[in-house]
């Protein structure tokens, strides 16, 4: 049972302060409900090609739960749908701050050691 961690890239939108994103971030989209099973992360890119830039981590404890939410690619399960309807003030908010969230993406399965 690999962990999966999902990548996804984040593009500021143009005028948008990274500390009003950061902000958001944390008052707004961390204290939402989360998934079993799930962590999610905001990293900011501190050295190298993405200084700056921001990456959204969606870690999964392993494939069967990514597949639990996520049966397929592009498919969302009826339990994630309930948990995204929860979302779904705060991630109109988001629209304001930065590129969605599935645009560019991949997920990555841990191999084993």
């Amino acid at each position: 049972m690999s962990k999966v961690f999902g990548m996804h890239t984040i593009a500021l939108k143009p005028g948008v302060k990274a500390e009003d994103f950061e902000k958001f971030m944390a008052e707004e989209v961390y204290p939402l409900p989360s998934f079993e099973g799930v962590e999610i992360y905001l990293l900011k890119g501190d050295r190298g090609d993405r200084e700056g830039k921001y990456l959204w981590i969606v870690e999964f404890a392993s494939t069967e739960v990514r597949r639990r939410y996520f049966p397929s690619p592009g498919e969302v399960s009826l339990e994630a749908q309930q948990v995204f309807e929860s979302w779904a003030k705060a991630f109109e908010k988001w629209e304001i701050f930065a590129t969605p969230i599935n645009v560019i993406y991949t997920d990555y399965v841990v191999v084993d050691k």
